[in-house]
């Protein structure tokens, strides 16, 4: 478990159901340290802990690459709607003649 820094220190009261700390207590008995430490280790755990975000952006640079918010992506939709358009209406003005 990591060490906390000694410094001044605030007080956190909680409420736990009757299984919750058996549990609690049953586990800080098993590692021979107090509910404050355990509960301290914990919170410092989860929020010491890379979020996603962090961790998609060490990828990122890591394997080098772009970010898609910044990425210029250029595609030929525009063109493909308008030939696939022009190919309904030809059909459809074969299918009108016949």
């Amino acid at each position: 478990m990591t060490k906390l820094a000694q410094t001044a220190m605030s007080t956190l009261s909680i409420r736990l159901n009757h299984e919750l700390e058996l549990k609690l207590d049953r586990e800080v008995a098993r590692l021979g340290t107090t509910r404050s430490r355990f509960v301290q280790d914990l919170l410092a755990q989860k929020l010491d802990a890379p979020t996603p975000a962090m961790l998609l952006s060490e990828a990122r640079a890591e394997y080098k690459l772009p970010d898609p918010a910044k990425a210029k992506v250029r595609t030929r939709k525009a063109s493909n709607v308008k030939a696939l358009v022009r190919k309904v209406v030809a059909q459809k003005k074969k299918g009108a003649r016949s």
